[in-house]
């Protein structure tokens, strides 16, 4: 799994409902940015805010669902989320 946020790829080691918890530090303001997760070669992407930005400071990174106008409606499935790959 990974996040992509201003131009950058951070690997997340655990993704909870409401949080990620990143591999690495790092230091973000608040922004918006995409979670993408492949399972067995199918690879999911979705839009997400970060409210509280990313800090070095804290374990958990608060995530929340980014709103529909981050992406073109149609680009995204039934649920909100883009499915890509085979």
């Amino acid at each position: 799994m990974q996040l992509s946020v201003n131009g950058h790829t951070l690997r997340i080691g655990q993704l909870g409902p409401d949080f990620i918890i990143l591999d690495d530090a790092a230091e973000y303001p608040p922004c918006r940015g995409e979670i993408t997760m492949s399972i067995d070669g199918r690879e999911r992407r979705w839009p997400i805010e970060l409210p509280d930005g990313v800090s070095a400071q804290r374990l958990r990174t608060r995530i929340a669902r980014c709103r529909l106008g981050a992406r073109a409606p149609n680009a995204l499935g039934k649920d909100g989320i883009q499915a890509t790959g085979a």
